[in-house]
């Protein structure tokens, strides 16, 4: 052979096998964005390949590619072209059984995959793109079968990283995570710092709730790859889970740019991560991107929610009546409240809300499963009553709300709970003699004093929650100081333990002060009390000289303490001996 022939040759060899390796290194670019859920890019590459190259390999990974897109149509089309550029190609022979297992045809799939397992028994790609198929449709995976395959892949090559991370996802199928993490790791040894290998460890942990790990291997994905997308994906539902919203949604939004995703589910997803961050603008811009693009029902829930809390009640409105005339098995409690509030939103009759929208945020928290958000939620109610003043049905809904979560019930909660069950007290009126319902007079009286004696026991929690705060005992005194004739209590010293409580602190605090009008209360009825019924004139006059400290100009202490002359002080006589008309 001359020289120049040789030349030729040699070129001609290391042209075919350029050739090769650019085909072999396409073929895993494309894999490798398949991986990473780029499947645009994927697409475009696989697509590409096939029409440049027509080869019945390039159509296999094209119809993969479909396979993994939910497109199965598409898919048999490629692998049955694929056949006929090469009928004894069993790659996709193994594609068209894929595709059968995907429509729930495990006879046909058995069939066509047991033949080319007996064809093609020492390929490794062959062996491993049946066992991978076994573990791609949850509803038709066969995990046991999987792994007997992909160990026959394995065991002929070694360096096969993605048929261990098929085999993991097999024994993940059979909840072994222990085990499925030891194939993943198998994997890095296969291909070092593989991002798909990394991820998967990370989706182990997080679902085993080993929050920590799954943290500490999303983050090694990424750093072996910034660009591969399911790890923010996955990094989104994490922080999820810790609620830590805003971090979660800038993952997501990191997955959508790198995976370039246009899948509308994927969008909706997006809405409901930027939501949760408070975004309501860039949720509805998902839902807009979504929109029409998508059979899924949750979309309008996601429009009322995003559309209410951008200041749009009507269209709230609109969209949440839709999604649950249209939806009724898929509502949760917090449609009914969005809604509610929504209506609450249109409002105009002064009070602040609206009357069926108070009951659909009541029903919203009857569905809640969480006892925490059904009380907030009640909460949330009995505040809106209450700016509303009506008072009996804030103290039915605060009663509601700290009965469904004792454990959490703040003293703030307690208190407001107690004011609403006084100032319900203080609005009955007991007729007398000449009104018409004189006859209902003393069980109206009754009824009356049952009440400010409910608000006394509530206040009573406010109290053992918070024993140094000076309030919770004056309306304990003032709660007691209705509830029974005012001389009755003045006798007895009824309210007298608490309006002593009271000053005890009031006298401590740095800023007395504050408490003034409230000290003037305290120190009437003890000065009161001292001199009428425990005749201990030493300390009427003590509590007589503290009270006009506090109120200079006031007539009974004067009196009492011969400083202006004054008819004789009686107790149902002068402000200081009316706590209980005195408002918080």
């Amino acid at each position: 052979m001359n020289r120049n022939m040789r030349m030729k040759l040699v070129a001609l060899v290391f042209g075919l096998l350029a050739f090769v390796n650019l085909h072999a290194q396409t073929v895993q670019d494309g894999l490798a964005l398949i991986h990473g859920e780029r499947y645009n890019e994927a697409g475009a590459a696989f697509k590409k390949l096939a029409e440049g190259t027509p080869s019945a390999d390039n159509q296999y990974y094209l119809g993969y590619y479909y396979i993994k897109t939910n497109q199965l149509d598409e898919a048999q089309k490629a692998f049955e072209k694929g056949l006929s550029l090469d009928e004894k190609s069993y790659l996709n022979q193994v594609g068209l059984g894929t595709v059968a297992l995907a429509k729930g045809d495990r006879a046909k799939a058995k069939t066509l995959f047991d033949e080319a397992e007996k064809k093609k028994k020492k390929d490794a790609e062959v062996l491993f793109r049946i066992g991978e198929a076994y573990t791609l449709f949850e509803k038709n995976s066969d995990p046991a079968e999987a792994i007997r395959l992909l160990d026959l892949a394995i065991a002929r090559d070694k360096n096969l990283a993605d048929a261990y991370l098929a085999k993991g996802d097999a024994l993940m199928l059979r909840n072994e995570g222990g085990n499925a993490v030891t194939a993943y790791e198998y994997a890095l040894t296969a291909k070092p710092n593989y991002a798909a290998a990394h991820n998967a460890i990370g989706s182990v942990y997080l679902r085993g709730k080993n929050y920590n790990l799954a943290l500490e291997n999303y983050k090694k994905a990424i750093e072996s790859d910034a660009n591969f997308a399911p790890a923010y994906k996955d990094l989104a539902e994490l922080y999820f889970f810790a609620q830590k919203y805003k971090q979660a949604a800038e993952n997501f939004d990191l997955y959508l740019q790198k995976s370039g995703s246009t899948d509308p589910e994927m969008k909706l997803r997006g809405a409901q991560f930027a939501f949760t961050a408070d975004d309501y603008t860039k949720s509805l811009q998902f839902l807009e991107e979504a929109k029409g693009k998508i059979n899924n029902p949750i979309i309008k829930r996601m429009y009322g929610w995003a559309y209410f809390k951008t200041n749009k009640p009507d269209e709230a409105i609109q969209s949440l009546d839709e999604f649950i005339k249209g939806s009724p098995d898929k509502v949760i409690g917090d449609d009914y409240k969005y809604l509610g509030r929504a209506l609450n939103a249109k409002a105009t009759d002064g009070k602040g809300y609206d009357s069926l929208g108070m009951e659909y945020i009541k029903k919203g928290a009857e569905m809640d499963t969480s006892k925490a958000e059904a009380a907030a939620t009640y909460k949330e109610v009995a505040g809106l009553y209450y700016a509303a003043k009506d008072y009996p049905k804030a103290a039915a809904a605060y009663s509601k709300g700290n009965g469904l979560d004792t454990a959490k019930a703040t003293a703030n909660d307690y208190y407001y709970e107690g004011l609403a069950n006084f100032q319900t007290a203080q609005s009955y009126i007991v007729p007398k003699s000449g009104d018409p319902n004189f006859a209902d007079s003393v069980k109206i009286a009754t009824d009356k004093r049952n009440m400010y004696l409910r608000a006394d026991s509530i206040f009573a929690t406010v109290t053992r929650k918070l024993p140094d705060w000076p309030y919770g005992y004056y309306w304990r005194a003032s709660t007691l100081y209705n509830a029974y004739d005012r001389q009755e209590n003045v006798d007895k010293g009824i309210s007298q333990p608490y309006y002593l409580k009271l000053t005890e602190l009031a006298e401590k605090d740095p800023d007395p002060s504050k408490y003034k009008s409230y000290l003037k209360l305290a120190y009437g009825y003890l000065a009161f009390h001292a001199q009428s019924t425990l005749k201990d004139e030493a300390k009427a006059k003590e509590y007589w000289e503290k009270l006009l400290k506090v109120d200079p100009d006031n007539a009974a202490a004067k009196e009492a303490l011969g400083l202006a002359v004054a008819q004789p002080a009686q107790p149902a006589a002068g402000t200081a001996t009316k706590p209980a008309t005195k408002k918080k």
